[in-house]
């Protein structure tokens, strides 16, 4: 299994580039980066790759359609990608990561039925914090050339890891926590405290 850290977003919602900004003394994604890279063979997907380049991050590769604006051109675009059948696709506005979640991916018996696994944690569904088939590259294609780019269209085709199912593995509600706004800050140190 490779992992795929989505960094093809604009940050518009957080004021500046939210994958940049400090936590913990260094740059978002480069905390993040280091962690999942520990677990899987990790890759950046990203519009602008010569930033993450700068940071010293040697696996970028270039989102496939860089003029649209979704997760699922970043998807797409790491499934094409990878040569593993399943592959762990992250949002890299990951802040909370646990290890405990990455141990479970790892892990976990992927059967062929599904297209993906998704987790629902504090009472959301994470879909770039889930676990995706090959298989679903078609789909992704016929979706992204009829412009329909959410993500949820497929949710029929997946398996939810349900919040009480992830809890009894030991896999923190806030594990999938997104910052998104500086707003989220504050809930940021929230979820930390717990």
């Amino acid at each position: 299994m490779n992992a795929y850290l989505l960094a093809g977003g604009y940050s518009r919602r957080f004021g500046e580039d939210k994958t940049l900004f400090p936590i913990g003394g260094k740059p978002l994604i480069l905390n993040l980066y280091g962690k999942v890279s520990k677990f899987f063979p990790t890759y950046v997907v990203a519009k602008d790759p010569k930033k993450y380049l700068l940071l010293g991050i040697e696996n970028v590769i270039p989102d496939v359609f860089p003029e649209i604006q979704s997760p699922l051109v970043g998807i797409y675009t790491a499934l094409n990608h990878s040569g593993e059948e399943w592959n762990l696709i992250l949002s890299a506005d990951l802040p909370l990561l646990c290890n405990r979640y990455l141990e479970f991916v790892k892990d976990f018996p992927y059967e062929d039925r599904f297209l993906g696994y998704v987790p629902v944690l504090d009472g959301k569904i994470h879909f770039t914090c889930g676990v995706y088939s090959k298989r679903l590259i078609p789909l992704l294609e016929e979706a992204l050339k009829g412009g329909d780019l959410s993500v949820r269209q497929f949710l029929d085709r997946f398996h939810l890891w349900e919040e009480e199912f992830l809890s009894k593995r030991g896999v923190d509600r806030c594990c999938c926590f997104n910052l998104n706004r500086k707003e989220d800050l504050k809930r940021l140190k929230d979820c930390k405290g717990n």
